[in-house]
């Protein structure tokens, strides 16, 4: 297992720079994601670790080894860092079976036969290719493609293990079969990984840590239930899932809840504080399409009232598209909790609550008085209309 330390980390293309001073640790033995949108920075990162890229400045060590650092000049290319590489297009040798593949990088290392065609075995049997050794590589399906570039990347042992959107190319019953084994063998051959990924349920399920980028820059790192529960950004809480972001002003705070009336609306809302927060503050209440409930009475804090404008049937769930007081909120009802004519249907009128448990509300970075410039976010062009 090794550790991994980034220090003010830039890589510029001409003028841009898509990265910006990045620090950051990965513990030894962690499973760490990068997440976020295209163009956020994420692959140019793992490209740098990798030694793929050559960053314009900045400081990679990994265990004992300085692997980059450009006031020293120092540069270890990709082939000498000791480190697995698993990529989106599999990156096989189409000329070689799959134990050839396998066996690669172990006679790059100069490996003794006899130990080499058994640490291939080895391997196979570890992602469940055993029977396919003699086979050429490109006669095997996407996801067993992708387990010979896994047990490719594993065999030599390297202390670390990057994954470019490895499950991308795979549709979502073997994506999540995939995902489960790329965990397994993170946790049997106790390396460190670094994950790159778009998928916030990949990040979820897969990781010990998720670091979550924006243009270059680190906005937020935490556990899978830190960033999911407990967002400090619209920004983060639009890319982990909740439906509903909302702009708006602090009424009132009491303990660690706070009520927000919602911009030019009746709306007033309540959820959990993510940060400092006092009456009068700008921030948004943000809270999935799953944490509200039908409830029976009318409109009050935590309550709202609206139209049905679409039902879209998904079996074990009906998704409700709901205009509130001239907004569009998304709703998400489980069919467990309705009976077969209970369904709701487009024109219907109903009462609806927001769980303040589960709702956050996130406070503007500094923006402090009413009516200040809301921070630009990927939510802002359609903050109410996902």
């Amino acid at each position: 297992m090794t550790e991994v330390q980034v220090s003010a980390l830039t890589k510029k293309y001409g003028a841009k720079a898509a990265l910006h001073e990045l620090d950051l640790t990965i513990g030894s033995g962690q499973f760490v994601t990068l997440l976020g949108p295209s163009g956020c920075g994420k692959t140019t990162t793992l490209r740098c670790l990798a030694g793929l890229e050559r960053p314009s400045s900045g400081r990679i060590v990994m265990g004992d080894r300085v692997l980059v650092d450009t006031e020293r000049r120092t540069f270890v290319p990709a082939d000498k860092r000791r480190v697995g590489m698993v990529f989106q297009s599999y990156a096989l040798w189409p000329h070689l079976s799959v134990a050839e593949n396998v066996a690669y990088p172990l006679k790059v290392a100069r490996m003794p036969g006899r130990d080499r065609a058994r640490r291939v075995q080895e391997m196979l049997e570890a992602v469940g290719l055993a029977e396919f050794g003699k086979r050429p590589a490109t006669a095997l399906s996407g996801g067993q493609q992708q387990r010979v570039a896994l047990a490719r990347a594993l065999a030599a042992r390297p202390g670390v293990i990057f994954y470019d959107e490895p499950l991308s190319n795979l549709d979502s019953k073997l994506r999540y079969q995939m995902g489960q084994q790329v965990r397994s063998l993170h946790n049997r051959f106790e390396t460190t990984s670094v994950y790159v990924t778009h998928d916030q349920e990949e990040a979820i399920t897969l990781s010990d840590r998720i670091i979550v980028m924006s243009e270059g820059v680190l906005v937020q790192s935490g556990t899978p239930s830190d960033l999911f529960d407990r967002p400090n950004s619209a920004y983060v809480a639009d890319f982990m899932g909740f439906q509903n972001i909302l702009p708006g002003t602090v009424t009132g705070v009491r303990d660690r809840t706070a009520e927000v009336r919602v911009d030019d609306t009746s709306l007033l809302l309540s959820g959990t504080v993510t940060g400092e927060i006092s009456a009068g503050d700008r921030a948004d209440i943000a809270f999935r399409a799953a944490h509200v409930r039908q409830c029976p009475g009318g409109p009050g804090t935590g309550r709202f009232r609206g139209t049905i404008e679409r039902t879209t049937y998904l079996g074990s769930a009906v998704n409700l598209l709901i205009h509130a007081d001239g907004l569009p909120m998304r709703v998400r009802i489980e069919t467990s909790e309705l009976s077969a004519d209970e369904i709701p249907a487009a024109g219907e009128e109903h009462t609806l609550a927001v769980n303040p448990d589960r709702a956050v509300v996130i406070p503007y970075a500094g923006a402090k008085q009413a009516g200040d410039a809301r921070p630009a976010t990927m939510t802002d062009a359609a903050v109410t209309s996902r």
